[in-house]
């Protein structure tokens, strides 16, 4: 039997040895909207545990509508066509409507990004603007977190008086799920903020991967109380990339409703762990940093020991932190994040670390291969996972079918959004 993968805009198939069984991990099939504007029109005409956005605003107020980047698939275009009618229609103003772009730590949206995100026409007449993570005169302290760690927050952002968050809710590395008070903590914070923020995950004692009820959500969500995130508007996709449910309401409840829409197109009920899982990283195979969230889903649905092959083409190689193989070919990682915990110094990118050290556990309890032609074999080598190119997926699959008696396989098409759970 061949397998085939989605590697970016095509694919690779690879067969297996007889004495290997496999078995394909794919998101459930589940029926997309008929119509996504209608879909998110019935979303923001039903808000969950709140008013409807056009209730929560007044004549004067400033609006900031806080939308994810270009590393996402949501709809933000398509939202904001349904939204901004309601908010002018209240009486606001176009200028003082600001659309923020929540960068966390990734790079910079270009102005054409912005356009084929959110539409020539929203971006030629409204203020859209990237978050500030790294200026400090772009930033502003907010106070701390309950754990105690500062809150620097995007000025662009904090400078309104309503804040509307747009995300999609897919498995999280440190959340659990993505979405809800997401897009303002880390969405919007400064890079040492951010940092804190993936120390949770780097130290944690579990993989976080799609975990409902997550602590570290639960954390974000106490301080998202104190500064306010009056309304979101989340969606969930089919593996196919098309909008399957919209959710709009309070950051928490209309979030969590969200969670269960998610949990129908992502989650796939595991029936038994493999030696071998070989998991592409789609969609989420733009760099390195976003791609290692198939390791996450792959380690779910390995037995210890296994060997995990993550096949993607990262166009953009390793990201945004180049330290971040290090870090994962680092196996003092985890003791070096807790270092930061206790407030010492550590050399090196310290969200590089955080982050890391996530991975850096998993690869010590499974040899790790990743199949890419946009990553370097002495790159990956800093982080001790072997590497081959794409035209040679076939031989990573075959060498890691070899070192174990009649293996158990599992495939896994969409390891970047797909939690695989005990049935």
């Amino acid at each position: 039997m061949r397998y085939t993968l989605p590697y970016g805009k095509s694919e690779l198939s690879f067969t297996l040895p007889a004495d290997a069984a496999g078995d394909v991990v794919r998101p459930p099939e589940v029926t997309p909207c008929h119509d996504a504007f209608e879909e998110i029109t019935r979303a923001l005409d039903n808000p969950v545990c709140s008013p409807p956005v056009e209730e929560l605003v007044q004549a004067g107020r400033r609006v900031c509508i806080i939308s994810d980047d270009i590393t996402r698939p949501t709809p933000s275009g398509l939202i904001l066509q349904a939204m901004l009618p309601r908010l002018l229609g209240a009486g606001i103003r176009k200028q003082d409507i600001r659309i923020v772009m929540a960068l966390g730590s990734h790079r910079r949206m270009t102005p054409d990004e912005m356009v084929s995100k959110l539409g020539r026409d929203i971006t030629e007449q409204y203020d859209v603007q990237n978050s500030e993570f790294k200026d400090p005169a772009g930033l502003m302290l907010l106070g701390k977190t309950p754990a105690g760690s500062d809150i620097m927050v995007s000025k662009n952002v904090m400078d309104s008086d309503i804040r509307i968050g747009i995300g999609n809710i897919v498995p999280h590395p440190a959340m659990g799920w993505s979405g809800g008070a997401k897009i303002l903590y880390p969405g919007v914070t400064s890079e040492q903020t951010v940092t804190q923020f993936h120390m949770l995950q780097g130290t944690a004692e579990q993989n976080l991967f799609g975990l409902d009820e997550c602590y570290v959500r639960l954390e974000v969500e106490k301080w998202t109380d104190t500064v306010g995130l009056h309304f979101i508007v989340n969606t969930v996709h089919t593996a196919d990339l098309k909008l399957y449910r919209a959710v709009a309401g309070h950051y928490i409840h209309a979030h969590r409703q969200g969670v269960l829409y998610a949990r129908q197109s992502c989650g796939v009920p595991l029936r038994g762990k493999a030696e071998v899982v070989v998991v592409s990283s789609y969609p989420v195979d733009i760099d390195y940093w976003q791609a290692t969230k198939g390791y996450l889903a792959a380690d779910h649905a390995a037995r210890d020991g296994a060997t995990l092959i993550l096949v993607t083409p990262c166009p953009e190689g390793v990201g945004p932190h180049p330290e971040y193989l290090d870090f994962i070919g680092n196996d003092e990682a985890e003791a070096l994040a807790w270092r930061i915990v206790k407030g010492q110094p550590v050399d090196g990118d310290p969200l590089a670390l955080c982050v890391g050290a996530c991975v850096s556990k998993i690869r010590r309890r499974h040899s790790l291969v990743t199949v890419s032609d946009g990553l370097a074999p002495e790159s990956l080598a800093r982080a001790k996972i072997a590497h081959y190119p794409a035209a040679r997926l076939q031989e990573a699959v075959d060498v890691a079918c070899a070192a174990y008696a009649a293996p158990r396989v599992l495939v896994i098409t969409h390891g970047g959004e797909t939690v695989v759970y005990n049935a």
